[in-house]
């Protein structure tokens, strides 16, 4: 479990986590020469039976960026109060970010216990029961210690063991069983004879040594040579722990504070995410739709603007939704917290809940599709729905329509692992989930909607063009699916051809039961085309000619000459050259008749039997060899 520290500077954070573990965690020379927390620090110790890590984090409001790199991925928070100053403003600064990243449970430590009486004391416990009034810490126990002394500091262990209890359970198990695992980097540095080395608290998820990671958003690959967790070697690292990864093949100038670790070929970085935004009722002013901000999460800040769905402001102590559009990428996760700051000056102003984290940018035009959704997936997490995996699912497959989306893009936008998607996904009766390579998932309702459009397109096309027996295959997937994957497509046409609506050879779709039948002008032209091709033997005639020699309209003529090839009563032979069907049996016979089995020809061979042009032979030639008639060898052919 991670506990982080969070209180106004000088009130002894630091002071107090060296009493409790023995060690110090200012570990830059600048801090211990001044006397003041610059950088997060970190500290570790086992409560009870539960290995603890601790992250100490700065005071000084000049540091809130530094703070705020650490705090994100803590379960439990040590507010630390001065007994000789009480609440000052850092001290409601840090506890506001906290209440907005909704940290579930905490404990109240009352320091420097040795410079105040006991009413003074009493004093400040109600100040700090005021502010902690309407969040998870009102009830949380307070400690008075001095860490100079010892005085209350095994009371103080015994308290953060018993929270801890109480916490564990509720904290770890989802995360690790059922989400990618992904670490926001807060340190980097190199060790000789080891490399380049990380370190950062796990969010979710689970690694293992050898595995392979990418770094967002550079899109950096490297192995994970050694893992550290707590300082001491393991074979794996997990959220709850402090981690330091020894990475192999990665420079250590490739790495900032502020990148994402993550199992490569998982997320995909993006510089847009849907959220819900909490302004703070002390923020200074509302918010204007397009707002520059700071946006912090993880150990990141990035530079944005925020892009309002419903109103042109926010006012403080509201809430809303809205698009956060950045400078720059990186990686989130639905249900994810952030702080939002000021872009100048820099004060915390509010903070916000991740709904979607890799969204189109919404238009005017969208907005009455997109709301609606995304408040049902809020209203859920207010209410701490269980079936929130569920909800989110369920919105991201549909907005991807009938064109749906892969098992894999889905890991990447909601951060869990497969198989629990695939036990989602199963449950959902709103979607359907298409079980090929790659597995794809589509709403049903999408999908009705598809294969009455593909109903009506085929109705339209059989009317548009009545002597053809089916569209083109590739037409209709080009049509249709440009944007999903051809398994999609076959899966699609099966459940029609199941349902009766269509017949789908491997060239063309036709809706069921489409039969085509001729008049009797087209009855008449059929015989005279086959009549003609026919009598011109291996040098027939080309559809440029057909039309100029017969009197119908070109249009007319066309559309039953391509109704014949489609029936077989014509065969393409190559672009130019198109012989009747019973030319092509009288070909094969008269070729076996005087070239038997192992005797081998030439194309003038060929030329001389046929009495034909090498314009024509070569194409007649080239056929066989693809029907398999003849075989080509050097410049001989021998009948199969």
């Amino acid at each position: 479990m991670i506990i982080g520290t969070a209180g106004h500077i000088d009130h002894g954070k630091t002071t107090l986590l060296k009493a409790l573990t023995g060690i110090n965690t200012d570990r830059l020379e600048e801090e211990q020469r001044r006397g003041i927390s610059i950088d997060i620090g970190f500290a570790h110790m086992v409560l009870g039976a539960t290995p603890v890590g601790f992250i100490d984090v700065p005071g000084h409001e000049k540091f809130v960026k530094n703070m705020l790199a650490g705090i994100g991925g803590i379960h439990l928070v040590l507010l630390v109060v001065a007994a000789d100053e009480s609440v000052m403003p850092q001290t409601v600064e840090h506890f506001q970010i906290c209440k907005l990243l909704e940290i579930p449970r905490g404990i109240i430590a009352i320091t420097k216990k040795d410079l105040a009486d006991e009413e003074l004391i009493s004093v400040v416990e109600a100040e700090v029961r005021e502010l902690v009034a309407d969040s998870p810490l009102e009830k949380a126990p307070i400690v008075a210690v001095d860490s100079v002394s010892g005085d209350g500091v095994e009371l103080l262990k015994e308290t953060l063991r018993q929270e801890i209890e109480k916490s564990e359970e509720t904290f770890l198990a989802a995360d690790n069983a059922q989400r990618v695992f992904r670490l926001p980097i807060d340190r980097v540095f190199t060790i000789r004879g080891f490399g380049t080395v990380i370190t950062g608290t796990p969010y979710a998820g689970v690694l293992k040594k050898g595995e392979t990671v990418t770094i967002h958003p550079s899109g950096e690959t490297g192995k994970v040579r050694s893992i550290e967790t707590f300082n001491e070697p393991s074979e794996l690292a997990m959220s709850g722990q402090r981690a330091a990864l020894n990475l192999s093949g990665v420079e250590r100038e490739d790495l900032l504070r502020g990148m994402v670790i993550a199992r490569s070929n998982t997320f995909t970085p993006s510089s847009m995410l849907d959220a819900v935004i909490h302004l703070l009722p002390s923020a200074p002013k509302a918010l204007k739709n397009r707002g520059a901000i700071r946006f912090h999460h993880g150990s990141a800040e990035l530079i944005g603007r925020v892009h309002l769905l419903e109103e042109e402001e926010l006012t403080p102590g509201h809430s809303g939704l809205a698009q956060l559009r950045f400078q720059s990428a990186s990686v989130c996760c639905p249900r994810d917290h952030f702080i939002l700051r000021r872009y100048s000056p820099m004060t915390t102003i509010g903070g916000g809940i991740v709904l979607d984290a890799n969204p189109p940018k919404h238009h005017h035009k969208d907005l009455a599709r997109v709301v609606p959704q995304l408040k049902k997936i809020w209203s859920a997490l207010n209410d701490k729905d269980p079936n929130i995996d569920s909800i989110l699912t369920d919105y991201l497959v549909g907005l991807h329509g009938h064109a749906g989306m892969s098992l894999a893009a889905l890991v990447a936008r909601t951060g869990l692992l497969e198989d629990h998607l695939l036990d989602l996904l199963g449950k959902l009766d709103s979607v359907v989930l298409i079980q090929q390579d790659p597995i794809w998932a589509v709403r049903k309702a999408d999908l009705e909607i598809l294969k009455a459009q593909i109903v009506e397109y085929l109705e339209q096309f059989h009317s548009n063009h009545p002597l053809a027996t089916g569209m083109s295959r590739e037409e209709l997937r080009e049509r249709f699916f440009s944007r999903a994957p051809n398994s999609h497509f076959q899966f699609l046409l099966k459940t029609l051809e199941d349902e009766d609506k269509i017949t789908a050879s491997s060239s063309v779709v036709s809706l069921h039961g489409r039969q085509v039948t001729l008049n009797s002008e087209q009855e008449t032209l059929k015989m005279d085309i086959l009549e003609l091709t026919g009598k011109k033997g291996l040098q027939p005639p080309s559809l440029d000619e057909l039309v100029r020699l017969f009197p119908q309209d070109a249009t007319f003529i066309r559309n039953l000459y391509y109704f014949l090839l489609q029936q077989g009563d014509l065969v393409r032979i190559s672009e130019d050259v198109v012989v009747a069907a019973a030319q092509i049996d009288s070909l094969k016979t008269r070729l076996t008749k005087s070239f038997p089995s192992g005797r081998t020809f030439t194309v003038p061979e060929f030329k001389e039997l046929f009495q034909i042009s090498r314009k024509y032979a070569i194409p007649f030639l080239e056929y066989l060899d693809r029907e398999r008639v003849t075989r080509r060898t050097g410049d001989k052919r021998v009948v199969l």
